[in-house]
């Protein structure tokens, strides 16, 4: 198929590769604990996750599996980067502290997989039997040729998003409001790829348990949105 900038757009559709579901990866327990009802006690709480939360170990991981291609693509350590897939794929996903935050991303890694094949860009390579977003998002970018920076930013623009689609059925705190919020996080958002990518994995600092706690202490990680 011929590709287009404009692929990488339907990675951050609301309704696609996911399928009719956002995930708030336990932002419904998180600001019914700490009773949160504003629309800055909502948009600080994102920007504390993009600065020090676990997202950003997913979007350091999208490099890591995008270079990774390219070296297979080139015939380059063949073996070696072959059990690395297989490695880092698994550790990302055990990284997760639920099990219903690992059953998440599994369903959203088989989606977007699947979304992927039938674009006419198979998976290539030998896959554990369950696998991670962060993998299914890196395919997806390398094989619609999307810049490695582009890839960092928008999947952090997708995460932000959902994040602010759950709030707003949990609060609510207005369309409006959360359109505003998102506008404000784009400089936020830009500024962390920048310095994700300039970082080893071995330097991702995350320190912000808020979301992580609330994600082992709530059953029900995902506000299910009808489409019209």
């Amino acid at each position: 198929m011929s590709k287009s900038h404009l692929l990488k757009y339907l990675l951050i559709s609301p309704n696609l590769p996911v399928g009719g579901f956002c995930y708030s990866e336990g932002l419904e327990c998180y600001l019914h604990t700490k009773d949160l009802k504003d629309s800055n006690s909502v948009k600080e709480l994102i920007i504390s996750e993009l600065k020090i939360g676990q997202i950003r170990l997913d979007a350091r991981l999208l490099c890591d599996f995008f270079d990774i291609f390219n070296e297979l693509n080139d015939g380059k350590n063949l073996k070696s980067n072959l059990q690395k897939l297989l490695s880092l794929d698994k550790w990302i996903l055990s990284s997760k502290d639920s099990l219903e935050l690992r059953e998440q991303q599994i369903q959203m890694a088989k989606s977007l997989f699947d979304l992927t094949k039938e674009f006419g860009f198979e998976y290539l390579y030998k896959k554990n039997k369950k696998n991670s977003w962060p993998l299914s998002w890196s395919w997806a970018c390398y094989c619609f040729e999307i810049t490695k920076l582009e890839m960092v930013e928008n999947f952090f623009f997708s995460w932000s998003a959902n994040q602010l689609s759950a709030a707003l059925r949990i609060i609510p705190i207005g369309s409006t409001k959360a359109q505003l919020i998102q506008r404000d996080l784009l400089a936020i958002i830009s500024k962390v790829s920048k310095e994700i990518m300039d970082k080893e994995i071995d330097d991702i600092y995350f320190g912000n348990v808020g979301l992580a706690m609330a994600q082992q202490n709530h059953n029900e990680l995902y506000t299910k949105l009808f489409r019209n």
